[in-house]
């Protein structure tokens, strides 16, 4: 999941505002999500001041977690084109397995190769390779907002100096970002969670323009 700034933070601005402007029980929520995103943005300032910013505290990616490492090795014949399990490596899924090694909702970090450091999401059974490292949020904090957090943060500039870029999960835990309480961790989540199918909502429409239409072919 990449960090979609451009189009999140027109999108967030534009939505927080509408939030904002329909009632007081909902300035709150409006002032999470423009917290939120104006750090990775370039929202105006001068927006600040129409909701209240909440407190973040600062703390190490390690302390928000209560799984964070690398999964496990599969050999390329168990990777199958189908199969009841889907397998996720260092870039997203890479097929199906007949085993699987996690349950839930994860964020997946890509710790090999040139695309080191991007971020994706699976939820329930699977496999995780040893090319992904697996974070699941500890019950102080949202495993949503956290896959949300670390797909802004660039976490490609960590990997090691070498021919094959990596990432090394002791060096990622140690990273340190900011983030609010649990419960606006999930208000957060959910908004941009709701984005996002927004966004691929969209995207899917557009791309079925593109291919109905000849001025488009």
């Amino acid at each position: 999941m990449a960090c979609k700034v451009s189009l999140q933070s027109s999108l967030a601005t534009l939505i927080a505002i509408s939030v904002a402007n329909s009632g007081n029980g909902s300035v709150q929520v409006a002032g999470r999500c423009i917290a939120y995103v104006r750090p990775a943005t370039r929202i105006p300032s001068t927006l600040l001041h129409l909701v209240p910013m909440p407190a973040w505290e600062q703390r190490k990616l390690g302390e928000l977690s209560s799984e964070f490492q690398s999964g496990d090795f599969i050999s390329a014949e168990e990777i199958l084109g189908s199969g009841p399990y889907p397998v996720y490596g260092g870039n997203g899924l890479r097929g199906y397995a007949k085993q699987y090694n996690h349950d839930g909702f994860y964020a997946l970090i890509g710790r090999q190769g040139a695309l080191c450091g991007n971020v994706n999401t699976a939820v329930g059974k699977a496999y995780f390779t040893e090319h992904a490292v697996a974070v699941k949020a500890n019950f102080l904090h949202d495993t949503r907002f956290l896959a949300h957090l670390l797909g802004c943060m660039d976490l490609g500039r960590y990997s090691g100096q070498s021919a094959q870029p990596g990432l090394a999960v002791g060096v990622l835990k140690e990273v340190e970002t900011t983030v609010p309480s649990k419960a606006e961790q999930q208000a957060i989540g959910s908004f941009f969670s709701r984005l996002d199918s927004l966004i691929t909502l969209h995207q899917r429409k557009r791309l079925s323009i593109r291919q109905r239409s000849p001025v488009w072919s």
